[in-house]
């Protein structure tokens, strides 16, 4: 198909007006509109990764600025890293909603203290705890608590001797999970392990590498004892029960029989008594 394009102009020859006709193939004129099209879309593709390169920058400019910073200081040729701040507590900006905030608190403080005076360390927690969730960090909340578990600590006491030629021996009193405890061992006991060796030697039992050969160590009662792990106790240990079951103490021995002496362990804590 031919499409007939007429450009006029003056012939000053003939002093008239002639149309010479321009013939333009259809082909060609698409093949001019592909041409434009393509150099758009080239165009814009470019803009695109322009703006996707400059977002990504921004975002790590921006994570940078928002990453907090760590402080480091020299002693002598080691750098230690200085604890992070604190966050800030954030309250509402809108003043109904910050008198409903001040209120819920004073009104939760109270009834914590009641709970405490009524020796309802539970529900004290409980209610501190609230207390953290509208208002992280909240001083007077935060000491509380610290202050239950101190009170926590030293609310019993048991005093028991452990031999050293006895296997898992009662401690006479049964952990409670999530509650503090305190172990002090003293005095003095003798470890004995005879074996006839060849010129090899022997490996240390693998059961045996865990602690250090005598040591106090401790086991949560189950009913089956293959099961369970001991724990290091040592001279001193301060934990919070992992769960709840009967204290078990023993030195560190395959085979204890041949040991000789003992140890007055002090236990101190919130658990429950035989």
């Amino acid at each position: 198909m031919l499409v007939a394009r007429y450009n006029v102009r003056n012939d000053r020859r003939t002093h008239g007006w002639e149309s010479t006709p321009r013939i333009i193939h259809t082909r060609e004129k698409k093949v001019l509109h592909m041409s434009h099209l393509r150099s758009i879309i080239a165009l814009l593709a470019v803009l695109l990764t322009v703006t996707q390169v400059t977002s990504v920058v921004g975002q790590q400019r921006s994570k940078k600025q928002n990453k907090p910073r760590s402080t480091r200081k020299e002693k002598g040729n080691k750098k230690e890293s200085e604890e992070p701040e604190t966050p800030k507590v954030v309250l509402p900006t809108d003043p109904r909603l910050l008198s409903l905030h001040r209120d819920f608190v004073r009104k939760a403080e109270r009834l914590a203290t009641e709970y405490e005076r009524a020796d309802e360390n539970e529900k004290a927690r409980a209610v501190y705890n609230q207390i953290l969730k509208l208002v992280p960090n909240y001083p007077r909340a935060m000491e509380k608590l610290k202050e239950l578990h101190r009170r926590e600590s030293t609310a019993q006491r048991v005093v028991v001797d452990v031999f050293a030629n006895r296997s898992w021996q009662d401690s006479g009193i049964n952990l409670i999970a999530g509650k503090p405890v305190q172990i002090e061992a003293k005095g003095k006991w003798t470890f004995r392990m005879v074996y006839p060796l060849s010129a090899d030697g022997i490996k240390i039992p693998e059961k045996l590498r865990d602690f250090n050969l005598g040591a106090l160590v401790g086991v949560i009662d189950s009913p089956d004892m293959e099961e369970v792990e001991p724990f290091l106790i040592g001279s001193n240990l301060q934990f919070d029960a992992p769960r709840s079951g009967r204290l078990l103490l023993q030195m560190h021995d395959s085979d204890p029989s041949d040991n000789t002496g003992k140890l007055t362990v002090e236990i101190k804590g919130t658990f429950n008594r035989r």
